[in-house]
């Protein structure tokens, strides 16, 4: 699975495809979508901004580069991939890891049962699998 271009069609219809669409799929698809290539990196993480980034494209828009205040898409975005989050952490295939005591880094770490989501067939279906 790529992250939508310019030139390919997203995955969901804006910010609204991705408020319709199934929670579950939805997480499972960013996950997949943010750690691509990462499964044999030891400690594979990305910094939480670069999930928002990755969830806007796959709604197939992009957020503004200076992030501030709650206005949307940005609302909505975080929310919804706070919720992927809450449900990656769930499923035990991801975790958000804070760090720092001046300025706090926050990361996603993928654990040790994520690269069995990145590789299977069925991505949505194998998060399914886990979390029920």
């Amino acid at each position: 699975m790529t992250i939508p271009s310019a030139s390919t069609t997203p995955l969901f219809a804006g910010p609204e495809g991705l408020w319709t669409a199934d929670p579950e799929e939805l997480a499972a698809r960013l996950l997949v979508a943010v750690f691509t290539g990462q499964g044999a990196v030891p400690l594979p993480q990305k910094d939480v901004s670069e999930v928002y980034s990755t969830l806007a494209a796959l709604g197939g828009y992009s957020l503004p580069d200076v992030r501030s205040g709650n206005t949307q898409p940005l609302g909505l975005t975080v929310q919804l991939a706070q919720e992927a989050i809450l449900i990656w952490e769930r499923a035990t295939v991801a975790t958000r890891l804070s760090a720092g005591a001046g300025p706090v880094s926050h990361t996603i770490t993928m654990l040790r049962f994520g690269p069995g989501i990145l590789t299977s067939t069925d991505p949505v279906a194998a998060l399914k699998a886990r979390l029920h």
